[in-house]
């Protein structure tokens, strides 16, 4: 089968669109409860801790803590837990925040969940504290929290993908030419 040149060039335009629309496309969330893991099979006790945080990056006004906290050796979700999440400055500049995590506030049921701002950009550390009737402890991480940039917006990202497929299209519109009146394609 052959195509004339203007249409192998539509073609082309429309097997590169259709390829950038499947690898853009979102596939769901595949993470846990939300985010960036921050903390892996931290031991407290006979719990093991996993902390996520989202969003990535993360900017002051809002910020997502999930813990999923396991028991050793594969008994389960560890339920009935007083977690407490703590965020402050590592410079002092700023007051700490602090949160209770509870089921209520996070997406999964198995997680527990904090949400709250921290108020300015800079470096933080998160600390979580974990107390049940078998184990306590705590665990901390630093974080750097700032401002979204363009690149964090999906519709600039998206208009930069497709920005060289329009290119294109403009290109092979303007080598090809409009078809004369009264002529017969190729």
């Amino acid at each position: 089968m052959s195509f004339p040149s203007r249409d192998r060039g539509l073609l082309l335009l429309g097997v590169l669109f259709g390829g950038a629309f499947w690898l853009l496309m979102p596939t769901g969330s595949i993470q846990a409860d939300g985010g960036t893991q921050r903390v892996s099979n931290f031991p407290m006790g006979a719990y093991r801790v996993n902390v996520f945080t989202d969003p990535t990056p993360v900017p002051p006004d809002t910020i997502d803590v999930s813990v999923l906290v396991t028991f050793e050796r594969g008994r389960g979700v560890a339920r009935g837990l007083e977690i407490l999440v703590a965020g402050r400055r590592v410079d002092g500049s700023a007051a700490e925040v602090s949160k209770v995590a509870t089921r209520e506030q996070a997406e999964d049921p198995r997680y527990y969940s904090a949400k709250f701002a921290l108020g300015s950009v800079g470096d933080w550390e998160i600390q979580v504290s974990v107390e049940g009737p078998e184990g306590q402890g705590s665990v901390s991480f630093q974080i750097s929290v700032q401002e979204p940039g363009l690149l964090d917006n999906p519709f600039a990202i998206l208009f930069l993908a497709l920005l060289p497929l329009l290119l294109i299209g403009w290109w092979l519109r303007r080598t090809t030419g409009p078809a004369e009146p009264g002529s017969l394609p190729e």
